[in-house]
């Protein structure tokens, strides 16, 4: 059964937040492995699409050949021939075979999404956990060092000045 319309909508919200998410690191290492990620699935995006156009043809032949001989196998259901529907309607056989070809191109086109939205969420996360573990680390030298330290030296003012 293929996705529906709310399925592929919150699958695509989801990949734009991550997007979004990923473009506000701050770490040089995190942003250099969402920046080749994000190259990587463009340039499968795109191979795909150029093989589904240079294909397509040769794609929706053999779906077609598929769904032929599929059609003939002799159906074991006890009622009369003309009691049935023609299994060999070529305009049908036709167009469900350029179904399955464009559902085919969409599952991958959606396999290459959801690789994406997996390995941004890892990277997402990991930066998340490390700018974590650096604010811990400011706020434990913070509390350490106390207010007085983190404004610098104490000026003298006055006759004492030396």
């Amino acid at each position: 059964m293929g996705s529906t319309l709310k399925d592929e909508l919150r699958r695509t919200f989801a990949l734009a937040t991550l997007r979004q998410q990923a473009g506000t690191l701050r770490n040089g290492r995190h942003w250099s492995q969402v920046d080749a990620l994000m190259a990587r699935s463009r340039t499968l995006r795109e191979r795909e699409g150029q093989l589904f156009a240079e294909r397509y043809d040769s794609r929706v032949e053999a779906a077609r050949r598929r769904l032929l001989d599929e059609a003939a196998v002799p159906e074991r259901a006890l009622r009369p021939r003309w009691a049935g529907h023609d299994r060999f309607d070529e305009a049908g056989l036709l167009r469900q075979a350029r179904r399955e070809v464009q559902a085919g191109h969409e599952r991958r086109l959606g396999r290459i999404m959801e690789a994406e939205a997996r390995a941004l969420t890892e990277i997402v996360r990991q930066a998340g956990w490390q700018n974590d573990l650096q604010g811990q680390a400011r706020d434990a030298f913070a509390r350490e060092a106390g207010p007085a330290s983190l404004a610098g030296p104490v000026r003298k003012s006055g006759p004492t000045r030396g």
